[in-house]
């Protein structure tokens, strides 16, 4: 297992500059209830966290935040923006054991190889406290394949998704929904969003 996609990487790692720049204020749509169902001062984990948008929406919330990249060009252009230190990280490399009450992971475990999906989830499950809360968005379609910039994308199903979490460890419960949304540098297209809660 790599879980990440070289080429996916070096592209971030070119454009991290850029990428601050696009849309630079935007959270992702689906957090602000997310950031709701968790409990007051919760520790929160975000992997993949780009130019620190959302990372420094959950701090102005009063939330705990780990904010990590595996890029460390894209974690440079966060700590900037957060005033703070950004772990470079990549997902294969989360060990964590029940350390956190929730995991962010907006428009990231996207670039995880679908062959890989399953081993990553699981190191999400593992670093969760049990009841803890897991976030995540894909894009939706072809199952997996390459953008115009050359980005490695799994482009999941909701029953691709099912089966990838439930191979990953015991949830309480899992809840899907759809909309139609623009990624950075990319074309309009569905995304599926992923709420998971950890078996207490």
């Amino acid at each position: 297992m790599t879980g990440f996609d070289r080429q996916t990487l070096d592209f971030y790692a070119s454009q991290a500059e850029h990428y601050l720049g696009y849309r630079p204020e935007d959270i992702n749509p689906e957090l602000p209830a997310f950031l709701d169902l968790l409990p007051r001062n919760a520790r929160i984990l975000e992997l993949g966290c780009g130019g620190g948008v959302d990372a420094a929406f959950m701090m102005a919330r009063g939330f705990d935040v780990d904010p990590t990249d595996g890029v460390a060009e894209m974690a440079a252009q966060a700590e900037m923006r957060l005033r703070c230190p950004v772990k470079v990280m990549r997902f294969d490399e989360l060990e964590a054991v029940e350390r956190y009450d929730a995991i962010v992971a907006c428009a990231s475990l996207l670039h995880v190889p679908v062959a890989d999906l399953s081993g990553i989830l699981s190191r999400v499950w593992r670093a969760l406290k049990p009841g803890g809360f897991h976030l995540a968005s894909f894009k939706t379609g072809s199952l997996e394949s390459r953008d115009q910039h050359g980005r490695y994308y799994s482009y999941l199903s909701r029953e691709d998704a099912a089966a990838r979490y439930a191979d990953a460890g015991n949830w309480a419960s899992i809840e899907y929904a759809q909309r139609q949304g623009v990624g950075y540098f990319s074309a309009p297209a569905l995304w599926l969003e992923v709420t998971a809660r950890k078996q207490a």
